[in-house]
């Protein structure tokens, strides 16, 4: 057995774990089901999770090994994971840790057994038709299935949304689009199937009409102290201003990265995810418990709820659905995009040295932002503008997410997913970040011309998806 910490990319360094057992801590840097493709991939037998939380709490928490992000396909099914996982408490977990940092080597023994199938899983869906654009929708979602008795991951977050649909069915005749409640299964050993499922049946429906994705996970925790929000860059300054109001404090508002049940960055779907959190000293103490101690084990009982905490971030999300139903322009800002895409496109060059040229990309860019700032102008004075000007420009805004999230925030193609947890999505501007190990390949080397070709072709990929965002800016301006 071989202690690896976190179990990340950086953990391997130095270190042959083919045929051997791996312990690693559970934590979301990065993700278990990230730490078990790793592990395959550098031929471990076998994968020991460690429990956050401290020793004294006899913990096992529950985890997903899959890694594929949704159903596999014919290319995607032979990457899942080959190896045996077991968890364990964390005072087991630091006892086998002592073990291998005193000893040279340390035998363990596993018996574990495990079955691999396919299910057909309940999904329920309401819909709450909006009464001047019903097409239109906003897709709000909470995971229904769960470790047992997940009264917090996630019974809560479904009882939120259960509130949602109770709350706005009242006002129904008020809402001027659509708001679709979709209770995801598949989110947890099956690594978002559900949400992926709705993405893969629906995608027509929601490239054309879904205006946003508000996901609801683990509200109302017992000592949360602060409300933090993950919003997609053109939303962070709606998310953030709608959050203050309701509450009347600071927050945190975070960029959003493609993790839980974020299944829509292919098609582009502009997304808030938020709760009241721990604050970092507890994290800390908890070896990483984001969520609690007790997430996704037996103790995730009726009293690790609060009730309180719960009635503030039912408020919240009811105050950021009924703004984006309601607006008469989309709340949608690309500014922050422009300039978070060009901070990542100079890192990119900088850093590869230029290896494969990036100065026309940041030149769209440039020419993005000076559009994005008329398109602001006409926000601003959107009361003066007539119906069918509002929708075009609607329409255009959305246009903008479609054309630019997949291209910037993932590392897959439109219509497919990112392995579940993917180290290179915590990178700046994954498709092209692997231009950095490029520049110091030797040029004589297969390995630097397959992936001189790769990244060339990605680049490409972004030059387009900026290039496109401006002919739609363009075309609503009549430049």
């Amino acid at each position: 057995m071989v202690y690896l910490g976190s179990g990340g990319e950086e953990d391997y360094a130095g270190k042959d774990v083919a045929g051997k057992a791996v312990l690693v801590e559970v934590s979301y840097a990065p993700a278990t089901p990230e730490k078990a493709m790793l592990a395959s991939e550098h031929h471990a037998a076998a994968m020991i999770c460690m429990n956050w939380g401290t020793t004294e709490h006899e913990l096992i928490c529950n985890r997903g090994l899959k890694a594929v992000w949704g159903n596999p396909t014919p290319e995607s099914f032979p990457t899942i994971p080959q190896l045996v996982g077991v968890s364990v408490t964390r005072k087991d977990g630091e006892y086998l840790k002592e073990l291998c940092l005193k000893n040279e080597r340390v035998t363990v023994k596993i018996q574990a057994s495990a079955t691999r199938h396919w299910e057909y899983l309940p999904q329920p869906m309401g819909i709450l038709r909006g009464t001047e654009e019903p097409e239109k929708f906003l897709l709000v979602s909470a995971h229904l299935d769960a470790w047992c008795p997940g009264v917090t991951c996630n019974a809560t977050g479904d009882g939120t949304m259960l509130e949602m649909a109770r709350v706005f069915g009242k006002f129904k005749d008020k809402l001027k689009r659509s708001i679709y409640f979709l209770y995801w299964n598949g989110h947890e050993i099956a690594e978002a199937a559900g949400s992926t499922w709705f993405q893969d049946y629906f995608y027509e429906d929601i490239r054309e009409n879904c205006i946003g994705y508000i996901n609801i996970d683990s509200t109302g925790m017992k000592g949360a102290a602060k409300y933090c929000t993950d919003a997609s860059r053109e939303l962070s300054d709606y998310a953030d201003q709608i959050i203050r109001k309701v509450l009347g404090e600071d927050l945190d508002v975070n960029y959003l990265a493609k993790t839980g049940d974020q299944s829509f960055f292919g098609v582009g779907v502009p997304s808030i995810a938020g709760r009241i959190s721990y604050l970092p000293d507890v994290v800390q103490e908890q070896n990483g418990a984001t969520l609690g101690y007790w997430n996704h084990t037996c103790e995730d009982t009726l009293d690790k709820m609060d009730i309180q905490n719960l009635e503030k971030d039912n408020r919240v999300d009811a105050g950021v659905i009924w703004g984006l139903v309601n607006a008469e322009v989309l709340p949608y800002d690309f500014q922050k995009t422009c300039e978070d895409i060009g901070e990542k496109v100079a890192f990119i060059r900088r850093e590869s040295k230029n290896i494969i040229e990036l100065g026309g990309i940041e030149k769209s860019i440039s020419r993005l932002a000076k559009n994005v700032s008329v398109l602001n102008e006409k926000r601003a004075n959107a009361a003066n503008l007539p119906k069918e000007e509002i929708r075009r420009l609607n329409a255009t805004l959305l246009r903008l997410s479609r054309s630019l999230t997949n291209a910037f925030y993932t590392n897959a193609e439109k219509y497919d997913q990112d392995s579940y947890g993917r180290t290179i999505l915590s990178k700046p501007l994954p498709l092209l970040y692997p231009m950095i190990k490029l520049s110091g390949l030797s040029k004589d080397t297969l390995e630097y011309r397959l992936l001189y070709t790769k990244m060339l072709r990605n680049r490409n990929r972004v030059a387009d998806a900026v290039m496109l965002a401006n002919e739609y800016v363009e075309l609503f301006l009549g430049k």
